[in-house]
């Protein structure tokens, strides 16, 4: 009998905590298994190089000021505040029917504070007074927005702090409670204050990554979001921002490339298991492999157009030196090897030869399926991060660019 599994980590790193819910919110079926090890030294690495800040967990760019404003508001603690947050969560669902992202819709005890804390951390909502970013807490931001009404006759406080918000921030807020008093009705939509302050913050961004471009030509009435790719949105005068969406497009298809080749070969050798072996996972599970393959041989044609497309961006990525920062040094030697194989033109993904090259980088998986019949037992038949990487702009950059395009108000 098969028991039910679930994931638990201590929530001590934010950088670690929101690398493990980004894996474990992926929501297409196998995409959140990583079976060559790429993922995260790879694809997360490129998406915070892209969109410091952001999460595939993150669905609607409101909750950034949804969170200074539940800690705004009178009287709230750390012991309340997912009692509060609940209250929201129900009040959000209510008035948003016909909106997408909210959510707390299935689960209105959701967490969100924690969930979007690193963003307001990235995008510096607010920085610390003693210099150390670990001073950034939910405690000490809910403390600081506590505080301020505790002022002496001088101006002074009352309280010490450790952090400091910044002033619109604590304006947009109080302007959110205000609109409250009027309406009654929380909307999941940002107003043209909050859209006007969060491009700003996007436009301060260390080193102009492509969200600082984005942001740009947002400020000058530019809509994005109808991209399916990053490196389909038109990044203006941003030249540095149009490069390092060059790179990502490029990584994206190398990876994706060792990706599809490891999922033709984990196809093929089910099939050859589910004939000496009848109990397995996929089975149990009522999975079609001939589903699996349909799915896979479309992903494939799809790949083929853009190999065609792109093949000429390849050359640079040959060299292991290039695909630094992201990955190993043993990750970098096996995508420069892909790269070249490519250039070279061994393009049937389906090959031995494939099958081989991906058999053996996935030996650094603590579970390969493709050199143990066991593990490969335990495949659920669907697809193992097979699409095409877009370093979460569908999941999250997108709806947050749309929110932008479309504020109320």
């Amino acid at each position: 009998m098969m028991t039910a599994s679930r994931w638990e980590w201590l929530d001590f790193d934010e950088a670690e905590a929101k690398q493990v819910r980004d894996f474990l919110s992926q929501a297409v079926d196998g995409e959140g298994v990583d079976p060559l090890r790429l993922g995260a030294s790879v694809r997360d690495r490129m998406a915070d190089r892209l969109f410091p800040g952001t999460s595939t967990q993150y669905t609607r760019l409101r909750y950034v000021f949804l969170i200074p404003a539940i800690l705004r508001r009178k009287g709230a603690t750390v012991g309340n505040l997912s009692q509060s947050q609940m209250v929201l969560n129900v009040a959000l669902d209510r008035a948003n029917a016909e909106e997408k992202g909210v959510i707390g819709r299935r689960t209105p005890g959701r967490d969100f504070v924690h969930l979007y804390w690193s963003a307001l951390r990235t995008w510096q909502f607010l920085t610390p007074l003693t210099k150390d970013d670990r001073d950034i807490t939910v405690a000490n931001g809910l403390a600081a927005l506590q505080a301020r009404a505790s002022m002496d006759e001088e101006d002074n406080r009352l309280v010490e702090q450790r952090v400091q918000w910044e002033p619109r921030v604590v304006m947009l807020a109080d302007q959110f409670w205000d609109s409250q008093k009027a309406s009654g009705w929380p909307s999941i939509r940002c107003t043209r204050a909050e859209v006007d302050f969060i491009i700003e913050q996007w436009l301060a961004l260390p080193g102009k990554p492509p969200l600082a471009a984005i942001a740009a030509r947002l400020q000058e009435g530019r809509r994005l979001s109808q991209a399916i790719y990053p490196w389909e949105a038109a990044v203006g005068s941003f030249a540095d921002a149009r490069v390092e969406l060059d790179r990502a497009k490029a990584v994206s298809l190398i990876c994706w490339s060792a990706q599809l080749a490891f999922n033709f070969a984990l196809l093929k050798k089910a099939r050859r298991l589910e004939d000496r072996n009848p109990e397995t996972t996929w089975r149990q599970r009522g999975q079609d492999l001939e589903s699996t393959q349909r799915r896979i041989d479309n992903l494939f044609a799809a790949w083929a157009k853009a190999f065609a497309e792109e093949r000429s961006t390849l050359t640079p990525w040959a060299v292991p030196s290039h695909w630094d920062p992201l990955g190993s040094d043993m990750s970098r030697n096996f995508l420069a090897s892909t790269a070249k194989k490519l250039i070279d033109g061994h393009t049937n993904l389906k090959s031995e030869g494939w099958s081989t090259w991906v058999r053996e980088r996935e030996m650094v998986n603590p579970a390969p399926k493709l050199s143990n019949d066991h593990h490969l037992a335990t495949w659920s038949g669907t697809p193992e991060m097979a699409q095409r990487w877009d370093f979460r702009w569908g999941a999250s950059v997108r709806r947050f660019v749309e929110d932008a395009e479309n504020p109320r108000g």
